[in-house]
């Protein structure tokens, strides 16, 4: 880097530093505020020269050293006027007052930076000062021009100026003041409404994206929970079928060998379906213009489970040891395929815990379609939640993976969900599913007085 740039680089440094001390918010307004004020300096001197030299008789006005004295500080100051401003006007409104006592030749300079830092008051001055600081420079100036009037009126004489003429002057120079003060007031309070509502808006922005950004997150999370239920429902079920024939064939290997093939023949049987099913979830995920490696569509792949797979259910549970009773009551209708889906799967976990944990060989299932809702029951007469089932096998009525899988499908519903010990010994689970029904709360485990568990959804 050359000495030339090294000192550009330099020179830009200083004056970004000097722009954001002053609140500058771009560095080119920066540059141009600076111009200005130099052109107000050079204007002062100017002005000075010209007036002194055409000095009228009688006139006997401040020397050029107390003119620049007073006329620099005065333009150089608007450089601070968004940090200070309020100060900013306070010094304006005593140089101005001095000006005009001492007589200063100038071309309304001071008057312009007054007028400057009166609108930056009114615009970036705090609360406190602000009105306060803006009603002491009024006064001032309608004071000064006060004095000027009752002090200069035997003045106007030595220059041909009637009284009439010099009031009826000093009238219109008060009114002309006057809506200069007000408008210039009214324009400093706009100003800082329309900053202030361009921050509130900036920062409604900002809550906004980060609203969306949390909503983001949201949903992310709830479809991560989502696909984890669909897969714990898909692998335990299965999972707990293989189990159960697994332990079948071992105990009648020795006894009898060839009676292993049907038990083996299950867990085959089992573990394809629960692949196929997780391929199904996986191609839920998957774009509808996505190929899949094995060359099916995303429909073909798209989680299908409802409850006419029941018969399958059913064949299942049936290769694993466990009949199945079914009750259905109520004209059937078309369901929703989330509701047909979540039904399905809630009965599905229900059973999967009668094969685990009730050590029964028949269960029941009751699906009674109602007017406003699909209600299920699944109960058997194994092991409750009695505090003496063997380690391994106890029904829990607060619940596990299952149960909490369960008490969210029914709750995205706006449902309500009743699991417990049953009347005579046994197990319950029971399930109300509006038909329409959403969501719009987490849902509640309510614990009963007879050691049940209620869940409910709330709906919309």
């Amino acid at each position: 880097m050359s000495l030339v740039d090294e000192s550009r680089t330099l020179n830009e440094s200083v004056v970004d530093k000097a722009a954001r001390m002053l609140f500058v918010p771009k560095r080119s307004t920066f540059i141009l505020e600076v111009v200005g004020v130099l052109a107000g300096i050079v204007l002062a001197w100017v002005g000075a020269l010209v007036l002194l030299e055409d000095e009228p008789p009688g006139f006997e006005p401040a020397s050029i050293g107390v003119t620049l004295a007073l006329l620099i500080p005065a333009t150089v100051l608007l450089l601070a006027r968004r940090r200070f401003p309020v100060a900013v006007l306070a010094v304006s409104t005593v140089l101005l007052v001095i000006v005009r006592i001492e007589k200063v030749p100038e071309f309304q300079v001071s008057s312009i930076s007054f007028v400057i830092a009166f609108y930056a008051a009114g615009r970036w001055g705090s609360a406190g000062w602000r009105d306060a600081v803006r009603v002491f420079a009024v006064l001032a100036i309608v004071s000064l021009i006060a004095r000027e009037l009752l002090t200069t009126a035997d003045e106007a004489a030595l220059f041909g100026i009637t009284r009439r003429t010099f009031y009826l002057t000093g009238a219109v120079n008060s009114a002309w003041n006057v809506l200069m003060f007000a408008v210039t007031w009214w324009a400093g309070d706009l100003g800082r409404k329309r900053t202030e509502r361009e921050r509130e808006l900036a920062a409604r922005t900002l809550e906004l994206e980060a609203s969306q950004d949390e909503n983001a997150r949201r949903a992310v999370m709830d479809e991560r929970v989502r696909i984890a239920r669909e897969i714990h429902d898909v692998v335990a079920h299965h999972v707990s079928v293989m189990g159960v024939q697994a332990g079948a064939a071992r105990r009648i290997v020795d006894i009898d060998p060839g009676a292993t093939k049907e038990p083996l023949r299950a867990i085959e049987s089992s573990s394809r379906e629960a692949v196929t099913e997780l391929h199904r979830l996986l191609g839920f995920l998957r774009r509808a213009d996505e190929p899949d490696p094995d060359g099916l569509s995303a429909d073909a792949l798209a989680p299908t489970p409802g409850l006419s797979r029941l018969p399958e259910l059913r064949s299942q549970l049936a290769n694993a040891g466990m009949a199945l009773k079914l009750s259905i009551a109520g004209t059937e209708r078309p369901l929703a395929p989330s509701l047909d889906l979540n039904a399905y799967r809630i009965l599905q976990e229900a059973l999967t815990n009668c094969l685990k944990y009730a050590g029964v060989d028949v269960a029941e299932v009751s699906i009674t379609y109602g007017d406003d809702a699909l209600h299920l029951a699944v109960s058997d007469r194994g092991r409750g939640p009695a505090t003496d089932a063997p380690a391994g096998a106890k029904r829990s009525t607060t619940g596990g993976a299952g149960l909490v899988g369960m008490a969210e499908r029914v709750a995205l519903l706006g449902g309500s969900l009743r699991h417990g010990a049953r009347d005579g010994g046994g197990f319950e689970v029971a399930a109300s599913l509006p038909y329409a029904g959403s969501v719009t709360a987490a849902p509640s485990m309510v614990p009963q007085a007879d050691g049940t568990s209620v869940v409910e959804g709330v709906s919309s």
